[in-house]
């Protein structure tokens, strides 16, 4: 594989061009320039999507954000995912942009049944309470249920609470039921998480310090089973869990970029280089070690995402990379990619 062209000074100057354009450009256009998979722009994706699911059989994977970490102005937004099947969705994590993202696959938010999080990182649950309440004045139903790790229950509570003026004025004026609570189950352990008529939902444990509890899901279907690793180093737990699944969605990050990454980091997350490639060496999976899972696995398909980083690396390399250790379809997660 050739690593030759990620230089630190390219890769810094792909870094630098995004806050750049941001600061100049109006966010719309920025948008609609960004290119997301393929040469596609956003309204591009958007419309694939829509026409996708319009013409969906059975159950799909939607990817709403592919980038990794809590970095806003990126083309790549942050990590969230629903998955849709006789037409129910269920959501997991919420990053932001999660509510914009979903809004563009032309679901329904009365379609919302479930939401799951993984873990308690900004990126993937910054977006947790907006998407509560644009969902609630959007028609998302009274008994939608929430998965994840403790303190998702005093979370939850403590934002309706913070937002009771804004619901009781908006339901006022409106003449709707006010938001007051959201059924919350905090993941004790792994093992089972719930079954309903349509989807039976199993967590194992992963590896992502200090957090803890961290999950990675499975969603079992009548017609295809989805794996997400979640945050994590690549773990045997994962490919157990994941054992004989259509598709794992695995987090993936290519290493010969980190280098550089960890000075872009340093002045965007305000952290030093050394403590960012710490947290990434002990914390996340290099992609070749992610196909190793996914081979352990037995998987039909491998899905890259959370990547890291989330600019800068062609598909070709991130596949090259995973296929070195997967003989398996690799797929590079893109914002709105159906699967």
């Amino acid at each position: 594989m050739n690593v030759k062209r990620f230089t630190r000074r390219a890769l810094l100057a792909s870094a630098a061009a995004v806050p750049v354009a941001c600061q100049n450009v109006r966010r719309s256009v920025i948008d609609a320039v960004t290119p997301t998979k393929d040469g596609w722009t956003l309204e591009e994706a958007e419309k694939r999507a829509r026409a996708s699911l319009k013409s969906a059989s059975g159950t799909k994977l939607v990817l709403l954000g592919t980038g990794g970490g809590p970095v806003p102005g990126m083309a790549r937004r942050m990590t969230s995912n629903v998955i849709v099947s006789e037409g129910v969705a269920y959501v997991l994590d919420c990053g932001l942009g999660v509510t914009d993202q979903f809004a563009r696959t032309g679901l329904s938010f009365s379609q919302i049944r479930s939401i799951f999080m993984t873990h308690m990182h900004p990126d993937h649950t910054v977006e947790y309470g907006p998407l509560m309440l644009i969902g609630w004045i959007q028609g998302m139903r009274p008994d939608v249920r929430v998965f994840g790790p403790p303190p998702l229950r005093a979370m939850t509570a403590d934002y309706l609470r913070s937002q009771r003026t804004v619901v009781d004025f908006w339901s006022e004026d409106f003449a709707l039921s006010p938001l007051r609570a959201i059924a919350v189950h905090e993941c004790a352990g792994e093992g089972h998480v719930m079954t309903d008529d349509i989807v039976r939902v199993t967590s194992v444990l992963v590896k992502h310090p200090p957090v803890h509890p961290a999950y990675g899901y499975r969603f079992d279907f009548h017609d295809r089973s989805i794996a997400f690793s979640g945050d994590t180093v690549a773990l045997d737990a994962v490919a157990r869990m994941a054992e004989g699944a259509d598709v794992l969605v695995h987090e993936a990050m290519f290493l010969p970029a980190m280098d550089a990454i960890a000075y872009f980091a340093s002045s965007r997350l305000s952290m030093s280089p050394k403590s960012f490639l710490h947290h990434m060496n002990v914390d996340h999976s290099r992609v070749e070690n992610v196909g190793r899972i996914a081979t352990k696995a037995g998987v039909k398909t491998l899905v890259l995402s959370h990547l890291t980083p989330g600019f800068g690396v062609p598909d070709q390399i991130w596949r090259a990379a995973a296929a070195s250790t997967f003989g398996g379809e690799i797929i590079v997660g893109h914002d709105l990619a159906v699967i």
